[in-house]
């Protein structure tokens, strides 16, 4: 890890918050796009683990996962389409 990962610790073995949402956001976008060297667990580590196991993704490398986004997107039902559809069965 770089210089970046001096300070993340809040207390003995306890995580600074925005450190640990950083690391899953990064795990997460990581497995999403298919690295298998991101645990299944990830997000079930405890903060001294998560760190030992994924702190690499803190690394000025991976900084570019900041600008990903990604989500679930809604489908919109057009309902009156649906009705005015006549099949054999209406």
């Amino acid at each position: 890890m770089d210089l970046k990962t001096e300070n993340i610790w809040l207390e003995e073995g306890l995580l600074k918050n925005e450190i640990r949402e950083k690391i899953l956001r990064r795990c997460e976008i990581l497995r999403y796009m298919g690295d298998d060297g991101i645990s299944c667990i990830f997000d079930e580590l405890p903060d001294h683990e998560l760190v030992e196991d994924c702190g690499w993704v803190l690394d000025s490398s991976h900084d570019d996962l900041d600008n990903f986004q990604f989500g679930l997107t809604r489908k919109i039902i057009n309902k009156a389409a649906a009705r005015a559809a006549k099949d054999m069965w209406s």
